[in-house]
């Protein structure tokens, strides 16, 4: 039930629907001006049809280019920024939801002045420039691109502290920023002083050094922030609401904002007229471990208790954020834990979540899997993408793909249950054609499977699509090998062929042994999705076990699996991981859970280089934290009987080793699709079959194939 988070409320003059907002993320989808495009207002648009009650934009740049992280970002520093912003809440209203703009100046991270050498606005010098803690697990093409994103390797902060005059001159652009939303047709405005932008940075004992009226004591501090709330609500009346982001607290940053600051501050800003207070959280920004603790958290509704503290401190309506899901939000809202809930990545995966909850269709709707690759691309000024939802930055061209039938239906046939094949027949059949699924498994899934026991996000994901295949109808023939005849016999308009990739054992000595396993062996034993070849490499207790297991059907839910594999499972306590990319730390991860002692080799430098950075940082500093012996450059590999020798750099080492796991040697398995074509078929070959793309590539190459039709 999400009867409270569907329920309405108020802040300030302004009514909503429900309780969901859009948590603001920028997304750089505008245009090198700073001006709302066509494609930015239609992003926005399909978030308004998709059923929020409040909608808060990416940050808006009030003094645009100054202050601006990108130039890929709104901008309100101008008269020319009006009319197409009055568009885009035109649009918006036009849906039943009221849309707040965010203003923001980002201090010591305006990329935009560093890039132009311009004086980078800071309410002191900086003593402390972070860690740098995320710089070791990033690669040379990752950190080249960073610096792009800020002028290039060269481009160096000109940091200038700021005067009484220049805060007397930013404030009223903010003031006339404001008063250029209102004409703009906004409902509210939202006032960011957190993420240790410059708002936050007064705010922040660390970054603020000052001596003067904006500095020392707590209030002194908030001067700034409180100054701006007042000139905002000069400008912007009676009935347009104004409140501020503020950050809970500042992980791993020494003399940090604390949470006993954010109440102060929270006071202090509702005393100046702050309608609401939006609590987010913040950290070191050098840090890949204060990223996913702080403004993208890892663990679901991380700050769910300081928001519930600050909902019962104040009079005015607190809005949660951070990785809550609709069913925690609920019960945030039913425990006086938050008055609204701010969804970010759940609505770029899933824009209708909110009406799919109205309208009671809850399994309808795509989960967000926190993979990060949408929030990793602002690192690199890159347009947002998301791993589950291709239409994501491309909603102009694509929103109407799915809610669109095709010309004319017709009958197409999908070889493989993998994520290409799923997606490539789910939008399909959303389109109206009348689609057959071949997979030789048991059950849907291919690697989306084994990934759902290893990583429980994409067990949600998998759960949703078994959900929507069956309430769109669509033909599924499992433990069924689709070959020319039966292809023939149903004599489809269209052939997709998913069949996902083969593995190719690598040539190391001592790879034969029973207690070396690659991920097909192991997709065998855990999920029961294979010939049960990998049994015989097990003792005969053991063999038994797992025979018996999957007789009774155990193996078939990945998440009866998991809960199990926490009591037993057929691995050793030592084990040696060959291959450190995505599929070995995630393996990694959960043996490690299980309470394996786990060395992982890579041939490399660098470690699964494959995930979005952000959630790479956090993974591989958990394993660390776990004991989990990373080790790159790895040559000269040897499996013995109870070890694995290897050569890093110009050590020779031995490892323990009960179980050895190889976590390489996928390729493309072009030899499905090859059939057909001889046969006179002509395959639209899709996923890993035509190249390893994990699940993002997968995902997307089926929707494209499905959409093309």
């Amino acid at each position: 039930m999400t009867d409270h988070l569907l329920s309405p409320v108020r802040i300030g003059s302004m009514t909503l629907r429900n309780r969901i907002a859009m948590a603001p993320m920028g997304v750089e989808i505008v245009g090198d001006d700073g001006l709302a495009n066509d494609e930015v207002v239609r992003y926005y648009e399909e978030r308004a049809r998709g059923g929020a009650g409040l909608l808060i934009t990416e940050v808006a740049a009030f003094a645009y280019p100054h202050g601006a992280n990108s130039v890929h970002q709104l901008g309100l520093s101008e008269d020319r920024f009006v009319e197409p912003l009055r568009t885009l809440t035109d649009r918006v209203h036009a849906h039943g939801a009221k849309i707040a703009i965010q203003l923001v100046h980002h201090g010591k991270i305006s990329r935009v002045d560093i890039a132009k050498g311009d004086p980078v606005m800071v309410p002191s010098l900086p003593e402390w420039r972070g860690s740098f803690d995320m710089v070791g697990d990033l690669s040379g093409d990752e950190l080249m691109a960073m610096a792009a994103a800020s002028g290039g390797v060269e481009s160096k902060p000109q940091y200038r502290e700021m005067t009484t005059d220049d805060i007397a001159a930013l404030t009223e652009q903010l003031g006339a920023a404001v008063g250029r939303a209102k004409d703009a047709g906004f409902d509210a405005v939202e006032i960011h002083g957190a993420h240790g932008y410059l708002a936050s940075g007064f705010l922040s004992p660390q970054w603020n050094r000052r001596s003067d009226a904006y500095g020392g004591s707590h209030e002194n501090r908030a001067r700034l922030l409180c100054e701006w709330i007042a000139e905002a609500k000069g400008r912007a009346g009676t009935d347009m609401p104004v409140w501020v982001r503020l950050d809970a607290l500042e992980y791993r940053t020494p003399e940090g904002i604390t949470f006993d600051d954010c109440q102060v501050t929270a006071r202090l800003a509702v005393e100046a007229g702050a309608d609401a207070i939006h609590l987010s959280a913040y950290g070191d920004s050098t840090s890949g471990r204060a990223f996913t603790e702080g403004s993208l958290p890892d663990q679901e509704a991380r700050h769910a208790a300081l928001s519930g503290r600050l909902t019962r401190d104040l009079a005015v309506p607190v809005i949660g954020v951070g990785r809550i899901s609709p069913a925690t939000g609920n019960e945030m809202i039913a425990h006086r834990k938050a008055d609204l809930i701010a969804m970010g990545r759940q609505l770029l995966a899933d824009p209708a979540t909110p009406l799919k909850l109205t309208e009671g269709r809850a399994g309808e709707i795509r989960p967000c899997i926190n993979c990060y690759v949408c929030v990793a691309q602002p690192f690199f000024d890159r347009k947002v993408r998301c791993a589950v939802n291709p239409v994501l930055g491309r909603e102009l061209e694509l929103a109407d793909v799915e809610r669109s039938a095709a010309e004319q239906s017709r009958t197409v046939a999908v070889v493989g249950g993998g994520p290409a094949g799923l997606e490539a027949a789910r939008v399909a059949a959303e389109r109206g054609h009348r689609v057959t699924v071949w997979e030789t498994g048991e059950q849907i899934g291919g690697a989306l499977r084994f990934a759902a026991l290893v990583y429980e996000p994409n067990l949600r994901l998998l759960r949703w699509y078994e959900h929507e295949l069956h309430r769109l109808g669509v033909d599924l023939r499992l433990g069924a090998t689709a070959d020319v005849d039966q292809i023939g016999a149903i004599d489809p308009d269209v052939l997709i062929v998913a069949n996902g990739a083969r593995r190719v054992r690598p040539e190391i000595p001592g790879v034969e042994q029973d207690h070396v396993f690659d991920g097909d062996d192991l997709r065998d034993l855990l999920t029961g999705s294979g010939d049960g070849s990998a049994i015989k490499k097990l003792g005969l207790t053991t063999r038994i076990a797992v025979r018996f297991g999957r007789r009774l059907g155990v193996l078939r839910d990945p998440g009866t699996v998991a809960r199990l594999t926490e009591r037993y499972m057929p691995i050793g306590e030592d084990v040696v991981v060959i291959g450190g990319g995505l599929v070995g730390v995630e393996l990694t991860e959960f043996l490690v859970e299980r309470g394996r002692r786990v060395t992982v080799l890579e041939e490399g430098e660098h470690f699964a280089l494959e995930m979005a950075h952000p959630r790479r940082w956090r993974v591989l500093n958990d394993l660390r934290d776990h004991g989990v012996e990373l080790v790159g450059q790895v040559t000269d590999l040897r499996i013995g009987h109870a070890d694995v020798q290897f050569r890093a750099g110009d050590a020779e080492r031995t490892v323990g080793a009960d179980t050895v796991v190889i976590a390489t040697g996928l390729e493309a398995d072009s030899s499905v699709a090859d059939a057909f074509r001889a046969a006179g078929h002509d395959p639209i070959v899709i996923g890993d079959a035509g190249g390893v793309g994990y699940l993002e590539g997968a995902i997307h190459a089926g929707f494209h194939a499905a959409r093309s039709l």
